[in-house]
């Protein structure tokens, strides 16, 4: 058995033809049929259902799939650790992270540099299914999001980071109310960016307006946080978001009005992991540092503009 018997059979289940396969991996495809069927051959089994005209594995490809996604990421942290070793760095993490949360990931290597030392760190930000569909296939080492939203199941750890802070956002276009807290029936007056209404960051928004028995002014609706932000700093509308989801230490203090939310029932954001599959010494390291970081102090800290 060769490695790259098991590259070509993790390209043909990706991309469920072996036409295509064959140009990925750069090789004919008489070749790469051939080198799936001495697979077939060593192990006893059959992988690939030929009988069907739509691609598909048998129930023994199946399992030999599993295996093969397991060897070959083996493979690459092992060369990805030697690499590191060279460049004298702590270690690697691939971290998931919902959209309303990607300002704290700064904060968390912040402090994993402090702690630990040099590393790399691939971040990938992504709705809560993803992150969990990513942990399920170990693309990922660690989730940071709702963890209300992790399927409850033994095949996950989890635990509590912070609770959200829900503002009303806006510039001084807007005359918001001088106290620190706003109602719902205040917040519903003003003209509205929010995150669309699949998002659960959103979904928590429109049971806060739906509990108060109030309709929000709604002017833009979209996935995209930088739009929110573009579209708030421009002054043409204010918005509802977590404090996290702002850039911290961006914008300064006093350009932008925050009111915190009165009675608003928040998201609770946490970090995620498999427990089946036991961590890395550098990834099990980040996991104590991620639970060991105040990232509502910090949050606090850095992007909290008290009104004038």
């Amino acid at each position: 058995m060769f490695l790259k018997q098991l590259y070509y059979l993790r390209e043909i289940d990706r991309l469920r033809s072996f036409s295509k396969a064959a140009d990925v991996c750069n090789v004919s495809q008489p070749a790469l049929s051939r080198a799936i069927r001495q697979l077939e051959h060593e192990l006893g089994v059959t992988i690939v259902d030929r009988r069907k005209k739509v691609f598909g594995l048998t129930a023994e490809g199946v399992r030999v799939m599993k295996w093969a996604n397991d060897i070959l990421r083996n493979v690459a942290e092992m060369r990805n650790e030697i690499s590191l070793s060279k460049e004298d760095i702590a270690g690697a993490v691939k971290i998931g992270v919902i959209p309303t949360a990607v300002h704290i990931v700064p904060v968390l290597m912040d402090a994993i540099k402090e702690k630990i030392g040099d590393f790399s760190c691939d971040v990938s930000v992504l709705p809560n299914a993803e992150i969990i569909g990513k942990l399920a296939s170990k693309q990922l080492d660690i989730g940071i999001m709702y963890y209300d939203q992790c399927p409850q199941a033994q095949a996950f750890m989890v635990r509590a980071l912070y609770t959200e802070q829900q503002v009303l956002a806006g510039t001084s276009a807007y005359v918001f109310p001088c106290q620190d807290e706003i109602s719902w029936e205040e917040a519903a007056t003003f003209p509205l960016a929010l995150l669309s209404n699949g998002m659960r960051c959103r979904q928590l928004v429109d049971i806060g307006f739906q509990t108060a028995g109030v309709v929000p002014i709604i002017r833009l609706e979209t996935a995209s946080l930088e739009l929110i932000h573009a579209r708030i700093m421009s002054g043409a509308l204010a918005t509802i978001l977590p404090l996290s989801s702002f850039p911290l230490r961006v914008p300064p203090t006093g350009l932008l009005q925050m009111r915190r939310l009165a009675g608003f029932s928040p998201g609770s954001i946490g970090l995620v992991r498999l427990s089946e599959h036991p961590p890395s010494d550098f990834v099990a390291q980040v996991w104590k540092v991620g639970l060991e970081t105040d990232f509502r102090q910090q949050i606090d800290n850095l992007c909290w503009p008290r009104p004038n």
